[in-house]
């Protein structure tokens, strides 16, 4: 078999990805921009969560059911019609102040909602699955539907088949516009090994300008890809579940009275500790390396307690910069924190409050290492909705009694034990 179709796939996933998504009021489609869809279902002019939860409601079980556009505007419709969300009516446009006439609920407005947030559903699903199955299935090839209305560009485009990490899939994953009907298929490596399959070379990409005049920003955007759709809505998702790394390392809460007993230290691997002296990339790619990715690739690590996490670069991005993998001395034991992430003594949950005083929750995985030399090693990695930030300490090797050794481990143990190995 040459490829797997997106086809009728189960909506598992792509229920999960919608599910996932919070909401986001605004008045054009311009004010909710591009990766921000990923995370934040909105309509343009619903001005109300109440209106924005009956629209997204009836999309749920729209997919849940796989429900067709007849019968999800059958049901909807109504409802929009008893909230005054039918028809054509005078807004204010919250960012100038202008009073507009502007069309509500109609027919085509649904069909084009119900449409894109499928699709995109759809979309975002199936690429966790093809990032689960790259090693067999490490290529993609773009199919356009090859319609009368199908634009010229997607039909250009359509049987150029390229690796799944090439990053022409950033800007041109489906959906590529409005009411765009083109997807992928995922392609055997033992095809293109076999010469059955034949990669593409990677078309060239011209960019041209586009204003936006809601945010007054002028931006550059393929070729034949529409405004606000030149973003992978899989990848989008999976770095909005990144964590980015924290500035500041968050402080503990209160000691229970009890703990259970210190784990037995593991020793360090041959090679674990780098070079003090190397670049952010050399330690970046060296944490990637343990979870077998490399730089521009993203990984799902499910941890010791079942939960999944993306690993990729992202997680040394903080506001769209990288940030120094060194910070706070980190970055010879880039590898060795990677290791105490993927295989800790202890996961702990605690509630914390961040820099805005809000409580949230943080996960700890705590491991303790031994060198040759009989000294000890700490590696923390803690991570919450807000980043993460990850220490390294030793414990000199003389000095201290095996009390105070035990105290400084034990002070870094707090919370609801998740997991111990």
């Amino acid at each position: 078999m040459t490829n797997v179709s997106i086809g009728p796939m189960p909506p598992e996933k792509a229920i999960k990805w919608f599910k996932s998504k919070g909401y986001a009021l605004g008045f054009d489609w311009r004010d909710v921009w591009k990766e921000e869809h990923a995370i934040a279902f909105t309509v343009a002019k619903a001005a109300s969560i109440d209106l924005l939860q009956d629209i997204r409601g009836e999309l749920e079980k729209a997919l849940v059911s796989g429900e067709t556009f007849e019968s999800f505007q059958k049901n909807l419709k109504p409802k929009l019609v008893a909230r005054g969300w039918w028809g054509r009516a005078d807004m204010q446009d919250p960012l100038t102040g202008e009073v507009k006439e502007v069309q509500l609920g109609s027919t085509r407005r649904l069909k084009t909602i119900y449409r894109t947030n499928i699709d995109t559903a759809y979309s975002a699903g199936r690429w966790e699955e093809i990032e689960a199955t790259k090693k067999t299935h490490p290529y993609l090839r773009y199919r356009c539907s090859m319609l009368e209305r199908s634009r010229e560009q997607h039909k250009a485009w359509n049987n150029i088949v390229l690796p799944v990490d090439d990053p022409w899939w950033d800007t041109h994953y489906p959906p590529c516009a409005w009411n765009c009907k083109c997807w992928v298929e995922q392609v055997l490596k033992s095809e293109v090994d076999r010469g059955n399959v034949r990669l593409s070379k990677r078309p060239s990409t011209k960019f041209v300008n586009y204003h936006n005049k809601r945010t007054g920003e002028t931006v550059m955007v393929p070729e034949g890809i529409s405004p606000g759709f030149d973003y992978n809505v899989g990848k989008a998702r999976t770095r909005a579940f990144t964590p980015p790394p924290l500035s500041s390392l968050p402080d503990t809460l209160q000691l229970p009275t009890q703990l259970p007993t210190l784990p037995k230290p593991s020793p360090i691997p041959k090679k674990a500790i780098l070079p003090k002296d190397l670049d952010d990339s050399t330690y970046i790619a060296a944490f990637l390396r343990e979870f077998g990715i490399k730089p521009g690739q993203t990984g799902f690590f499910e941890d010791k307690a079942g939960d999944n996490m993306p690993i990729n670069e992202d997680l040394f991005m903080s506001r769209g910069k990288k940030t120094k993998a060194a910070k706070f001395g980190r970055g010879p034991y880039m590898a060795l924190l990677a290791q105490g992430l993927k295989d800790p003594d202890e996961i702990w949950l605690q509630w914390i409050k961040n820099a805005a005083g809000i409580w949230v929750l943080k996960k700890r995985y705590f491991k303790i290492w031994e060198g040759k030399d009989g000294s000890h090693c700490l590696t923390i990695f803690d991570k919450t909705n807000d980043g993460w930030s990850g220490t390294t300490s030793f414990t000199p090797k003389d000095g201290k009694t095996q009390k105070a050794k035990d105290a400084y481990f034990n002070q870094y143990r707090a919370g609801l034990l998740l997991y111990k190995k």
